[in-house]
């Protein structure tokens, strides 16, 4: 039974790591796109501009509610290690 649950547990371990690294990939890609969108306000406001100023909030936006839930996972995932004997 021992055995069992070790491997759980490192399989939980290695689930956390891969979460971990989606988190940072997606932190980053999150800032990128938000910076270029930042860029896009600089210069002259055309049409053009604005509205792909527009797309990439709204794709900042929507990085951070996937940035939200993949942290609140992880947590989840790190709590039900804890409670594992």
């Amino acid at each position: 039974m021992r055995m069992r649950e070790g491997a759980m547990a490192d399989k939980q371990v290695e689930r956390i790591k891969y979460e971990t690294e989606v988190l940072k990939f997606t932190a980053l890609i999150t800032v990128g796109i938000g910076g270029g969108a930042i860029g896009l306000l600089l210069g002259e406001p055309t049409p053009l501009r604005l509205g792909l100023a527009g797309l990439g909030f709204s794709a900042t936006l929507a990085l951070a509610v996937i940035l939200w839930r993949l942290d609140r996972r992880i947590r989840a995932l790190i709590a039900q290690l804890k409670e594992t004997p």
